[in-house]
């Protein structure tokens, strides 16, 4: 198995996995990678104290953090699945001290992702980043972090609403 890559730019691979107790296929990761524009990555530039970063402004690969191919949200017209419409949330992206030839920041928050369905679903979670920039450089050389949030899905067998726990992990390409 070869996961998925980016072969001639930057970008981030994306780890997704739902983790519902009564269908374990759901529990295996899917894994997407999305390339960034240097717009993209600017937005996570060094910061000499700490700043906020909208999570919006991150969509472009935030947007993968939903239960795909599993996900039930389905427009019943058009039979196509709801994609995420709105990312919100403050995050704060702070330095995080240096070592070794490197220098960090954290970035952090909490993120509520809203999709185009009529009933305005929505799930949050918290996010967390380590970035590693080189000691003379404001650009970011490296990303990994998580998401951990909460996914809630209907059971209609039950009449109530299961709140499964929703993961994910970033990693820049290449390393």
């Amino acid at each position: 198995m070869k996961l998925p890559d980016l072969d001639n730019s930057r970008g981030v691979r994306i780890f997704v996995s739902l983790k519902d107790d009564r269908m374990k296929a759901y529990q295996a990761p899917v894994v997407e990678v999305v390339p960034l524009t240097e717009q993209d990555w600017k937005k996570l530039d060094y910061p000499d104290e700490k700043r906020s970063v909208p999570a919006a402004a991150l969509a472009s690969w935030l947007s993968q953090v939903y239960p795909p191919g599993m996900m039930e949200r389905t427009n019943p017209r058009t039979k196509l699945v709801y994609k995420i419409k709105t990312i919100e949330g403050k995050l704060a992206l702070a330095p995080a001290g240096t070592r070794n030839g490197h220098r960090f920041a954290l970035l952090s928050g909490t993120i509520r992702f809203t999709d185009e369905g009529p009933d305005k679903f929505s799930y949050e979670g918290q996010l967390e980043v380590v970035l590693t920039y080189p000691l003379d450089d404001v650009n970011v050389k490296t990303l990994q972090g998580v998401f951990d949030g909460i996914y809630p899905r209907y059971d209609r067998m039950h009449d109530r609403t299961r709140l499964l726990p929703l993961q994910a992990a970033f990693e820049s390409r290449p390393s």
